[in-house]
C-alpha cells in the first residue's frame, strides 16, 4: 500500500510553509493584505500559491501594499473577526480555504460573549504545540520525571484537555488525563497510587480539588506528594494561591497562557520570576513566536475611527500598563495581526535570576508580559448605583479575613415586580484543621456586603448572598466551562 508523504498535502502544492517554527513579520503582514480577516472585499483566504506569491513580493520589495510596517496596520477587534469567521465557517464553496485542513478551536466565552470558532492550519497548530512544549521545558515548568494529572474539561467543542496534554508531553512530562468527570475521591487515589507530583487544570478545578483535600484526614493528605500546580484559563489570584499552599504545602505555582485566536504562547513560573506585588502574573514568552504591543487604553476604543487612532498611537515603554495587542509569528495561513485581546498588562525584560536558569540559546529571545487581567473599563448599575469591577475585585481579593476564594454577581428581573435583583454568590475556603478560620462568619459577611452594595431597607428584598459549597454553584460559560464573574439576565436598562 502506498502512503502519501505527510509533507505533501493537497493544500501545500508549490510552497510548504509548515516547516517553519516562526515566520518573519513581513511575511505575516503580506498574507494579511490578501486575507478576508483584514480585507473585507476579499471573499476567501489565499491558497498556497497565493501565499507564496505574496511573501515573495514582500521579500523582494516589489509590492508596495505589502511592504508596510506593523504600526501602519489597523487594530483588529474580536467583533470584526467574528463576523468574517461566521461567514467563512459556514460557506462550503470549494474555493473557501478557511474550512480546509484546519484545527478548530473555540473561544472559552469566559467574558460572557458569543464563542468564536477560530481555524488554524493543522500543521501550524502542531508546530506551535511543539515549540510551546520546548518553552515549557526551558522555563522549568516541566522537569524530568514529572507525573501530571490534568483535570481539564473536554467535550462540547472545548479543547483544553488535548491541548495541554500534548504540550506537556512535548515538554517531557508523563500525563494522566483524568478530565473533569472523575470524582475528587478517585483523583486523590490516583495521585497516591501513581505518585503524581503535578496537578493541572483550570483555576476553579484546582481550587475545588484543594477544597476536597482540605477535608481529608491528615494521614491521607500526607500521602500526597504534589509539589507543583499548573493552572490555566482563569486567574489564580494571590488569596487563592495562598489557600493552595495552606492545603497542599509549599507547591510551585505555574501557568500556561493560550487562547483560541493566538494558540499557546506563554508560560508562568513563579520560581523563576518571583511573585509580583499584586494579583498580576508574569508570563514568559518568546519574541520570535509572538509580537506583543502594549498600547494606551484610549487606542483600543472601537468607537473611535481607525484613521484618528493611527495618527495618535504609540506603543508604551517597558513597565507602563496598557492594552495588550498580539501579532502571531506562528500563524501564516490565517494570520492574527494586531489583535486586541481585551487584556491589560505591561512588558518587562527577563529578570537576571531567570536568565541564569534558562538555556543560553533561548534566553536572549525571552521577555516578560505582566498580565493584569481583563480590561475592566466598565461597571454595572443596580438600584441607581454604579459598581466598578476593579473595586469589587480589590474588595474580595485583598480582604484575606473574608476567606472568599471565588465570587460571582448575577442580575435578573424579579418574577413578579420585574425590578432588578442582585445576587452575590461566594465560595469560601474550607478550613484545614491547623489553619485559622475566616474572621467573618457568613452572617457578618452578608451584613458587610449590604454596606458595600448600598442596600437600603427598601432594597433588601432585591439583594441576596448565596454561599455555594463548590464551584457547581456558579454560572459558567458554555464552551470553556469558566466561572463567569458577571451574569446579566436582566432586561432593565443599564
Amino acid at each position: 500500500m502506498h502512503l502519501q508523504n505527510l509533507d505533501q498535502s493537497p493544500y501545500t502544492t508549490s510552497f510548504n510553509f509548515h516547516k517553519m517554527d516562526y515566520y518573519p513579520i513581513e511575511h505575516v503582514l503580506a498574507v494579511a493584505t490578501i486575507h478576508p480577516f483584514y480585507q473585507p472585499t476579499i471573499q476567501f483566504p489565499p491558497d498556497s500559491d497565493q501565499i507564496h506569491e505574496a511573501i515573495s513580493s514582500s521579500s523582494s520589495g516589489l509590492s508596495s501594499p505589502t511592504a508596510r510596517s506593523l504600526t501602519s496596520v489597523p487594530l483588529t477587534h474580536k467583533k470584526d473577526l467574528y463576523q468574517t469567521i461566521q461567514r467563512l465557517g459556514s460557506d462550503r464553496d470549494p474555493r473557501n480555504n478557511y474550512r480546509r485542513s484546519s484545527y478548530i478551536s473555540v473561544t472559552g466565552g469566559g467574558s460572557g460573549g458569543v464563542p468564536m470558532m477560530f481555524a488554524t492550519d493543522g500543521r501550524e497548530n502542531r508546530n506551535q504545540r511543539s515549540t510551546a512544549g520546548r518553552l515549557i521545558q526551558a522555563c522549568g515548568v516541566i522537569e524530568a520525571n514529572d507525573w501530571v494529572l490534568t483535570v481539564h474539561s473536554s467535550g462540547a467543542l472545548y479543547r483544553s484537555l488535548d491541548l495541554v496534554t500534548e504540550m506537556l508531553e512535548n515538554a517531557g512530562a508523563s500525563v494522566l488525563c483524568a478530565g473533569h468527570l472523575m470524582s475528587h475521591a478517585n483523583l486523590v487515589k490516583l495521585c497516591v497510587a501513581h505518585r503524581v507530583n503535578v496537578v493541572c487544570g483550570d483555576s476553579s478545578q484546582i481550587l475545588q480539588f484543594a477544597l476536597h483535600v482540605a477535608g481529608l484526614p491528615p494521614a491521607t493528605r500526607d500521602a500526597l506528594c504534589i509539589n507543583k500546580v499548573i493552572y490555566t484559563s482563569e486567574p489564580l489570584v494571590r488569596a487563592q494561591r495562598r489557600y493552595l499552599t495552606s492545603v497542599l504545602g509549599p507547591v510551585s505555582i505555574c501557568s500556561l497562557f493560550a487562547s483560541a485566536e493566538s494558540g499557546p504562547w506563554a508560560v508562568m513560573n513563579l520560581t523563576l520570576t518571583g511573585d509580583v506585588a499584586d494579583d498580576a502574573a508574569d508570563f514568559i514568552f518568546d519574541s520570535r513566536a509572538m509580537c506583543v504591543e502594549v498600547l494606551p487604553l484610549s487606542a483600543v476604543n472601537e468607537d473611535q475611527p481607525q484613521s484618528a487612532i493611527a495618527r495618535e498611537i504609540h506603543a508604551l515603554p517597558d513597565g507602563e500598563k496598557g492594552a495588550i495587542i498580539l501579532t502571531s509569528l506562528q500563524r501564516l495561513r490565517n494570520p492574527l495581526v494586531r489583535y486586541v485581546t481585551g487584556d491589560v498588562g505591561s512588558l518587562h525584560p527577563l529578570p537576571a535570576a531567570a536568565i541564569a536558569s534558562i538555556p543560553d540559546e533561548i534566553a536572549p529571545r525571552l521577555r516578560i508580559l505582566r498580565l493584569q487581567g481583563r480590561d475592566q473599563r466598565f461597571s454595572f448599575k443596580w438600584q441607581g448605583e454604579y459598581f466598578e469591577f476593579h473595586f469589587l475585585e480589590d474588595f474580595f481579593q485583598q480582604r484575606e479575613d473574608l476567606g472568599v476564594l471565588q465570587w460571582q454577581i448575577l442580575l435578573r428581573d424579579n418574577e413578579y415586580s420585574h425590578a432588578q435583583e442582585c445576587e452575590v454568590r461566594l465560595l469560601r475556603g474550607r478550613r484545614v484543621a491547623e489553619a485559622s478560620p475566616p474572621a467573618f462568619s457568613d452572617s457578618e459577611l452578608v451584613q458587610l456586603l449590604k454596606k458595600v452594595f448600598c442596600v437600603s431597607p427598601l432594597d433588601q428584598s432585591l439583594f441576596g448572598v448565596t454561599f455555594v459549597v463548590n464551584d457547581t454553584g456558579f454560572e459558567r460559560s458554555a464552551t470553556g466551562n469558566k466561572v463567569l464573574r458577571f451574569v446579566n439576565r436582566s432586561t432593565v436598562s443599564q
